[in-house]
């Protein structure tokens, strides 16, 4: 029996899509950290400190909560406290000639240690004015991720 082009190529195309693996992306789980994200900033504006002499510090803290299954209160944070927490860390900063990268990793790590619905979590802090000599403004950024923890997207 002799089959026209036609049909020959519909049992070919057949044939090769019985054959194919499924793609990739069929097969693939969805990373949960996609699934949703629940994440908290503010900002400390103009804070005066008495670091390397003097500056003005602009402070953003941005977190992502770990994921939970039902919205309740224990399981956010208040950010008035962890605000009062921050100042309260850069007043009594004990070495004033470390520098700003060391003081802010060594304030995301403790904030991070107190605030276990925290994921992930990122400081910065803007040096806008100093009494340096230094005539530039700068910045240091800390990010942490709890280990299985899934992080800021932003």
């Amino acid at each position: 029996m002799l089959l026209s082009p036609s049909k020959k190529f519909l049992i070919l195309v057949l044939a090769s899509l019985l054959i194919l693996p499924m793609p990739a992306a069929i097969a693939t789980p969805i990373d949960p950290c996609l699934l949703r994200e629940e994440s908290f900033g503010f900002t400390i504006d103009d804070y005066a400190i008495e670091h390397q002499d003097w500056a003005i510090l602009n402070i953003a803290v941005d977190f992502r909560y770990v994921d939970q299954p039902t919205a309740q209160r224990s399981n956010y944070i208040n950010f008035v406290p962890l605000a009062a927490e921050i100042e309260r860390f850069l007043r009594e900063y004990p070495n004033e000639t470390d520098y700003w990268e060391i003081m802010n990793r060594n304030l995301a790590e403790s904030i991070f240690a107190d605030h276990p619905q925290m994921s992930a979590l990122k400081v910065k802090l803007d040096i806008v004015k100093s009494s340096g000599e230094e005539p530039y403004s700068r910045h240091s950024v800390v990010s942490l991720t709890r280990d299985q923890g899934c992080p800021l997207t932003q």
